[in-house]
């Protein structure tokens, strides 16, 4: 198979994929009652889905940054929340936020948007110690609707998310945005979020 018709294929699907209403992808909103266990912060998928085409394309120029690691979850504790919060807060602070005409991800960026400030903070959480088989990209809506996306960290206190959007670092049902779909311990392999 050509280069061309995998990113033509992989862009059809993508679209299709970003098409469908928010609605159709679901996560859990935590009860005001109930004490969630890890097990209920945690991302559930089904079945497979091609990576954003963008991604695609960053990973055949930088295969470094999209190498498969064994999947894990890292022990939550107050120095992984630190450096999360850490992390979070410098590469937020590193990107000027602007929309751009390519949706190609990028490491380095000084100027991006949500896929830039993801990538950016997979890297250095990988630099400062954390398993890349524990971070995760997604993909989905803001509650407003926009695409955007953000990096998931795999704990064992549930999933946490890194956003351009706000410098806290949050449990994914607490965001308010509907994910739609997430990276395997491979950032080339992508499945829905069920």
């Amino acid at each position: 198979m050509s280069i061309a018709s995998l990113v033509s294929g992989a862009a059809l699907a993508l679209s299709l994929a970003l098409a469908a209403p928010p609605a159709l992808a679901q996560t859990v909103q935590p009860s005001t009652n109930a004490v969630l266990s890890g097990s209920d912060m945690r991302i559930t998928t089904s079945s497979a889905t091609p990576a954003p085409l963008g991604l695609q394309i960053f990973c055949m120029t930088s295969p470094t940054h999209c190498a498969s690691a064994p999947a894990t979850q890292v022990h939550m504790d107050t120095n992984l929340m630190s450096v999360l919060n850490s992390v979070n807060r410098s590469v937020n602070a590193s990107i000027r936020p602007q929309r751009r005409t390519t949706q190609i991800w990028t490491v380095g960026a000084r100027v991006g948007d949500c896929k830039d400030y993801a990538m950016n903070k997979r890297v250095q959480l990988i630099a400062r110690g954390v398993p890349a088989g524990a971070l995760r990209l997604a993909i989905g809506f803001t509650a407003r609707g926009e695409g955007h996306a953000v990096l998931v960290v795999r704990t064992n206190a549930g999933d946490y998310v890194l956003d351009n959007l706000t410098s806290q670092i949050k449990p994914f049902n607490q965001t308010g945005h509907t994910l739609v779909a997430m990276s395997s311990n491979d950032p080339k392999r992508w499945n829905t979020i069920s």
